[in-house]
């Protein structure tokens, strides 16, 4: 009976200090999301789920890459928003004064709200449009955009060789000496990437940690985006680095960061994300 007490007290203290499980995933695994694409109802879900007037997620990002690039240089850019869900950064840089974006997703639900939500924060002089298409077969010229975006969606493809085709076609629709820049989470193993995961998780919604901690054994890590930038022609430079937070940020983005009711999407600038910026030769 002693003994009994004494290893579920074990098994309590276990739980306590690995409360999501985390030293039980081997995260040097790769292990693929269910599907590449969502079907329509999981898109309402993710859409209602995620496309929230407070979540300053994506706005943190528009933030990062107008300080990337410059204020002025984002203003002149024609941006393509590929993979890109309910739209959100790419509406975020059409707030930050963006000429021209175009979205592009695998899903028309997603691509109409997309559109939809834009079209409340467009000025008449900035045009927006979509594209709707599978990211290995992008349907737009070669070189049409200064700007190719794509946010928290390189983690749902299924293999590194579909990751391959995905970045061949941000390359081949990006303009000569333009620029990629991909957002998304990333898998590692050291224990400041654990300790920041399991920080993150602390500050989801417990709703949502089933659907996140598959996500992150999904995503891809630094060393295979980099294999793949290695190998691949037409590339005058690149980067793959972890998410670094915005410096600066004005009272309006603070308060705007504050109100956002997941305030886990602050910590995603941290190891558990990366970053990949490439410049097109």
């Amino acid at each position: 009976m002693i003994e009994n007490m004494l290893e579920d007290k074990k098994s309590i203290v276990q739980s306590a200090s690995d409360p999501f499980g985390l030293g039980h995933i081997d995260f040097s695994i790769r292990v693929p999301e269910k599907s590449e694409m969502f079907d329509a109802t999981e898109a309402k879900l993710y859409i209602d789920g995620c496309d929230y007037p407070e979540s300053a997620d994506d706005l943190l990002l528009a933030l990062e890459i107008q300080s990337l690039f410059g204020y002025d240089e984002i203003r002149s850019m024609s941006i393509l928003d590929t993979m890109c869900g309910p739209g959100r950064l790419g509406r975020e840089l059409l707030t930050l004064g963006a000429d021209q974006v175009v979205f592009h997703d695998g899903h028309q639900t997603m691509l109409e709200n997309a559109k939809e939500k834009a079209s409340h924060v467009t000025h008449p002089r900035q045009k927006i449009a979509t594209v709707l298409s599978p990211v290995e077969n992008i349907t737009l010229p070669d070189n049409s955009f200064d700007l190719v975006v794509c946010h928290n969606s390189t983690h749902q493809l299924s293999n590194l060789e579909k990751l391959r085709i995905a970045m061949k076609e941000f390359l081949r629709v990006a303009t000569p000496g333009g620029h990629i820049v991909i957002a998304d989470y990333q898998r590692a193993t050291s224990p400041d990437y654990l300790r920041a995961l399991e920080e993150r998780l602390q500050y989801t919604k417990p709703e949502i940690v089933p659907l996140l901690i598959p996500t992150f054994k999904a995503a891809f890590s630094k060393d295979e985006f980099a294999d793949i930038l290695l190998s691949m022609p037409g590339i005058k430079s690149w980067t793959v680095t972890d998410a670094q937070a915005p410096n600066g940020l004005s009272l309006d983005m603070i308060n705007a960061v504050n109100a956002d009711p997941i305030k886990g999407h602050f910590m995603d600038y941290s190891s558990i994300s990366l970053r990949a910026v490439v410049e097109k030769r």
